[in-house]
């Protein structure tokens, strides 16, 4: 009888251990701080991806479908007064940035088209859609330069000459990058977007859905 109890036991134990690993990867699904290019553009065999890349751990090709990206409530800022920051939201408004320069706390988030080869280069980039939950909320991708001034790359704000829905300009083949991924309120997020090769064959990805958590 005891052996048959140890036998229960360890079979239990394994079981436990078996599902744990299973379970994993839905825990592993949400990503809320470290280096992360959410636009991984890919090339190979004839077709382009756009995927998520990881580096802590690395993960060249992590699926936007089920992979949740989060930023904490720590990641408010407030919008600076001046007609350059217009198109971000109204001054001192609060909106949730995952910055441009690294914050261990935050998502660092990029994009990313190293694997592209220059011949079919440069990248069109498409914001798609994005929708959010509850409704209203935006998203505007931007950088800034040395003396701070914003350049808008991507922006679904519906202000008078603020959307941009193509990156502007392309995004060259080779490139990393990283940007400020502002969103205008607390709530869930679909993002879509979908990347054109300009050179070759002028492939084209599918168009992408992401999750964004903001909160």
């Amino acid at each position: 009888m005891r052996i048959s109890k140890r036998l229960f036991a360890v079979t239990a134990a394994v079981t436990a251990t078996v599902i744990g690993l299973a379970a994993a990867p839905a825990s592993a699904a949400t990503i809320q701080a470290g280096h992360v290019d959410i636009l991984d553009i890919d090339y190979a065999s004839g077709a382009l991806t756009l995927d998520i890349k990881t580096y802590n751990p690395a993960n060249d090709d992590l699926s936007p479908a089920g992979t949740i990206l989060r930023l904490l409530p720590s990641s408010a800022i407030t919008v600076p007064s001046g007609s350059a920051w217009t198109c971000l939201g109204t001054a001192g408004s609060t909106v949730y940035v995952g910055p441009q320069a690294e914050d261990t706390n935050l998502l660092w988030a990029g994009w990313n088209t190293e694997d592209v080869p220059a011949a079919q280069g440069p990248i069109k980039m498409e914001l798609v859609s994005v929708s959010s939950v509850p409704a209203g909320g935006r998203l505007t991708l931007y950088t800034t330069n040395a003396l701070g001034v914003p350049t808008y790359r991507l922006n679904s704000n519906t202000a008078a000459g603020c959307p941009i829905s193509t990156w502007p300009g392309n995004i060259s083949a080779g490139t990393h990058a990283h940007g400020n991924w502002a969103f205008s309120a607390l709530g869930t997020y679909t993002l879509v977007f979908r990347a054109t090769a300009q050179g070759g064959a002028g492939v084209a990805s599918p168009a992408v859905s992401y999750t964004v958590q903001v909160g």
